[in-house]
């Protein structure tokens, strides 16, 4: 009993250690371990404490640097598992894989960013092509616990095509779902593999006019085998094999001269598009073409005068090593970074092709696209 009694006692004077710890300890700006900014403390005003403001924000600020975060989270994770949970903070726990949940569909989002497609494509001379990209939440549907809610993604995509003007229209569903049983999405994050990437770019080659090169004749490099992505991240679950990073290269040589980056403020030059620093940090997946960026142009040796502009989510990053080879300059917008119209950095009047490229949960529920036709 007495044991019992001082145990109690250490736990709650404990608790009520935590505020001091949480502002004693040094505190990170980003967490490596969920690849995210960490909350600021609150500004500190009587006009924020009456409209909650502050607290609300406190709360996070907490929540965010509270001791040995990401340990709590795995616990948390192992306990809920345990206890028979399947879905745990938006992720499917499955034997083999963890998925992101697909729950939710905004239609009149879907409605606004097809008018803004469609306004887009009347006003660019070149072409225009549309690649929605099917999650690991519907190719491996049959995966998913039972009952589980979800979208039906390839319903949801048929029907955005057919509303679509003047917009080649790509199917990738069918090459992924055929490819099911190898790996086309990793198993501890959001994004397609490589080879998953591969069959993307094998799937728009009818509607953007090139041959697609065999995929036995690049050269594929294991750069990694202990990549953890943003699905682990969000659970801290280490049930699930960590995943291989597949770089792969046509050739002898890379057939990127140099790539233009735009940060939003100023430009800057890389020399590849594998950003292979990133091997050695969390955030494994950014070896394909870095962190995210408002603006960025490949330059390229390929044999043709052929550029493409691609509006798109970080699932390009892994498809563009393949369309390289078939143009000599890509430019990649990532409308989520630009308040202004990007025809201020951009001449639309360079591209002989347009290709908006989302991952259907993006697209389903985010409004970026909307921004395609901001005036300069």
């Amino acid at each position: 009993m007495k044991y019992q009694k001082i145990t109690v006692i250490l736990f709650f004077l404990l608790l009520a250690a935590m505020p001091l710890f949480i502002f004693l300890l040094p505190q990170k700006e980003f967490s490596q371990e969920e690849n995210r900014y960490l909350a600021d403390f609150p500004t500190f005003s009587l006009e924020t404490i009456v409209d909650r403001e502050f607290m609300d924000g406190f709360d996070q600020y907490a929540a965010d640097h509270f001791p040995l975060r990401t340990s709590w989270i795995g616990v948390k994770t192992k306990l809920e598992h345990l206890s028979g949970k399947k879905e745990i903070n938006g992720v499917y726990i499955l034997k083999d894989r963890l998925i992101d949940k697909v729950d939710t569909v905004d239609q009149e989002n879907i409605r606004k960013s097809i008018r803004e497609m469609n306004a887009f494509a009347e006003r660019f001379d070149g072409s225009t092509s549309l690649m929605l990209i099917p999650t690991a939440a519907e190719i491996y549907k049959d995966k998913l616990p039972k009952g589980a809610p979800g979208v039906a993604q390839k319903e949801e995509i048929d029907k955005i095509y057919g509303q679509v003007k003047n917009i080649l229209t790509i199917d990738v569903y069918s090459s992924l779902t055929s490819n099911a049983k190898k790996l086309t999405f990793y198993r501890t994050d959001h994004h397609w593999t490589s080879y998953g990437a591969y069959l993307g770019y094998s799937a728009a080659s009818k509607q953007l006019g090139y041959t697609p090169v065999a995929v036995e004749r690049f050269n594929v490099e294991h750069a990694s085998h202990r990549f953890r992505g943003s699905l682990y991240n969000k659970t801290i679950y280490d049930g699930v094999e960590p995943d291989s990073i597949d770089l792969y290269t046509y050739g002898m040589r890379s057939h990127v001269n140099k790539v233009d980056i735009f940060d939003g403020k100023e430009w800057h030059e890389a020399s590849d598009i594998y950003f292979r620093e990133y091997l050695e940090k969390k955030d494994q997946y950014s070896v394909f073409l870095g962190q995210n960026q408002p603006i960025m142009t490949i330059y390229t040796d390929a044999a043709t005068d052929n550029s493409l502009l691609i509006f798109k989510d970080s699932f390009s990053h892994s498809l563009v090593p393949f369309l390289a080879l078939h143009y000599s300059k890509i430019t990649l917008v990532d409308l989520r970074y630009l308040n202004q119209s990007f025809e201020n950095w951009i001449d639309l009047d360079d591209y002989q092709q347009a290709l908006f490229c989302y991952n259907f949960k993006d697209f389903a529920v985010n409004n970026d696209v909307q921004k395609v036709n901001v005036p300069k």
